[in-house]
């Protein structure tokens, strides 16, 4: 069997050349194609995975270029890179999805949702508790969290809904920091329900 014979790339330069000579129908076949695999990601405009997509065939960075072979056009080969860019995100999301969903997997992870009944099944009286256990387990955790502000931080993100990374950019907290973090709420929070155990 012969050896295979490498596939010759267009080079950065020549694509930059066909991107500029493209024509306004060219133009328009993109964008229609860019709206139905934006559709398909879900979170991304049709321009932007585009310009996207064009970028990626241009990027001086060889590591990061989606390289386009020889003897393709480069109508067929945006419209291929598209469809990929919008694979990817949604694989990405899904991997997140599961990271948060490991990183919250134990009760005591979910730290600022109290272990209360189902808010569905609550009469008049059950509600007006709920809602005064949780204002003073809020007011309790932010009493507890002062003189310490990557704490406090988490805290605030936490209750505006933050998880995992997002939770670490908003506290600017390393992963390992914020796991640190969360086992000090918790145990701040094993404190407050002892106390209202015992009043």
């Amino acid at each position: 069997m012969g050896a295979i014979k490498p596939v010759d790339i267009k080079e950065t330069e020549e694509l930059r050349d066909e991107l500029g000579a493209l024509y306004i129908t060219d133009k328009a076949r993109l964008m229609k194609i860019a709206k139905k695999w934006a559709s398909v990601a879900g979170d991304i405009e049709p321009e932007d995975l585009l310009h996207e997509a064009m970028m990626k065939a241009i990027e001086d960075n060889p590591h990061y270029r989606r390289r386009c072979p020889k003897g393709v056009a480069l109508v067929t080969f945006l419209a291929n890179s598209m469809r990929s860019l919008a694979d990817n995100r949604i694989e990405w999301r899904k991997r997140r999805k599961a990271a948060l969903a490991a990183e919250t997997d134990h009760a005591s992870y979910d730290l600022l949702t109290a272990a209360t009944a189902d808010e569905t099944t609550r009469n008049g009286e059950q509600e007006l508790l709920h809602t005064e256990h949780e204002a003073a387990f809020h007011a309790f955790l932010e009493e507890q969290c002062k003189g310490s502000e990557k704490t406090h931080l988490v805290l605030r993100g936490g209750f505006d809904g933050l998880r995992g990374q997002d939770l670490c950019d908003f506290a600017s907290v390393t992963k390992k920091e914020l796991a640190t973090i969360h086992r000090r709420i918790a145990r701040m929070m094993d404190r407050f329900e002892k106390e209202r155990s015992q009043s």
